[in-house]
């Protein structure tokens, strides 16, 4: 089975588990600062939106990061589990798996649903939309694994385009891939998995069609190669940056075995103009990761910044085509992380199981904002909505 998802699978359950008070700030700890950097000078703002199983907290973003919830906070009778936004829209896959529910977003962040889209067939989750902010995907990853596209109309309602199944190389009894996630000529998306039974490593290609919707292209296969000829790279994630570069998490395992023989690794990936993968990563320059597994990566606006989430987070730099080098030592060993999100103003939002960090990190500094961490209790996804 797929390490990183199975375990997502056990902590998103023991998210469910966890009680708490509707959001509580508790004091942040000095375990978790590194070398001090500045604060952002400008006024703008930022929202942030998580969501928990009865509501959706939104909070405003002060400018020394500090959250306060924004008017009409917390958000009730709102049950979903993945979340996305463009500028005008949030949008929310119900728990119920039978529904994608649009609120719009007041100038002000608070919400308001205006639509409650029903899905052409069953939706695992999570969604994504793409860098325009035109068109939102989602995943059937039940039996078969197909990507499903819709325009975002003007009223937030959801217009189907059509579905397109994964390569058959995963299998969704075994292990399920990461959602699309597009490089930022929004010409080419990539998933990516390993079925570790029959280590069948895949990194998927999608093409954006003019109307949005994504085609399958084929499996493209551009793994490092391992230290040892009898084994293989197992992918688990994957992470895009602004233009036209990869992250990659992959894992050393030997084929006769079928047991892993070395950390989880970081790999860069560059995309020609016909979405073909190449990589100057090798087994020599990849940096290894603490987290023992990985839940989630995400790469900074700036395409400079790396976080990898899982048991504790990492901060890597991220170098587009070169090797990616190590940054920050594992911060918040003890927690588990679900979800990353970034403002434009160098700040990530990092949700673990119950609690929301807030740091301003820049490529020589990492630093924990005033007033965190949060205790959000039961918390499922993040997504940030920085200033037009």
């Amino acid at each position: 089975m797929n390490r990183g998802c199975k375990t997502f699978g056990f902590v998103a359950f023991l998210a469910l588990l966890t009680a708490g008070p509707a959001f509580t700030q508790t004091p942040s700890t000095e375990e978790t600062r590194e070398t001090a950097g500045a604060e952002s000078s400008s006024s703008s703002v930022a929202y942030v939106y998580v969501s928990r199983p009865t509501h959706i907290d939104g909070f405003v973003v002060a400018t020394d990061g500090k959250l306060t919830p924004v008017p009409g906070s917390p958000f009730p009778d709102i049950s979903v589990s993945h979340m996305s936004v463009n500028k005008k829209y949030l949008f929310g896959l119900g728990d119920d798996h039978q529904h994608i529910y649009t609120f719009s977003i007041a100038s002000n962040g608070a919400l308001k649903q205006v639509a409650a889209n029903v899905p052409d067939s069953f939706v695992s989750g999570p969604i994504n939309i793409d860098f325009t902010g035109s068109t939102l995907y989602d995943a059937n990853m039940d039996s078969d694994s197909f990507i499903q596209s819709y325009k975002i109309e003007e009223n937030g309602t959801l217009q189907f385009l059509g579905e397109t199944p994964s390569d058959s190389t995963f299998d969704i009894q075994e292990v399920a891939p990461t959602m699309i996630n597009f490089i930022g000529t929004n010409q080419y998306a990539y998933q990516t998995g390993c079925d570790e039974d029959a280590l069948n490593p895949a990194t998927e290609k999608f093409k954006r069609e003019p109307s949005g919707e994504v085609k399958f292209v084929s499996g493209v296969f551009a793994l490092p190669k391992p230290p040892d000829s009898g084994d293989v790279y197992c992918p688990y994630q994957l992470a895009t940056d602004p233009t036209d570069h990869l992250a990659v998490a992959v894992q050393d395992w030997n084929e006769n075995e079928g047991e892993p023989v070395g950390l989880i690794a970081l790999a860069a990936f560059t995309a020609d103009s016909d979405g073909n993968l190449t990589t100057h990563s090798t087994y020599e320059n990849m940096p290894s990761i603490d987290t023992g597994y990985v839940n989630t990566m995400s790469i900074s606006p700036t395409g400079k910044l790396l976080v990898v989430g899982g048991a504790g987070f990492q901060v890597f730099h991220f170098n587009g085509s070169n090797p990616v080098t190590s940054f920050t030592r594992l911060l918040q060993a003890n927690d588990q992380f679900l979800e990353f999100g970034w403002d434009s103003h160098n700040r990530l939002y990092a949700l673990s199981v119950g609690t929301l960090r807030v740091y301003t990190v820049t490529p020589t500094s990492i630093t924990e904002a005033s007033g965190s961490p949060y205790s959000i209790p039961e918390a499922s996804s993040v997504v940030v909505l920085s200033p037009q």
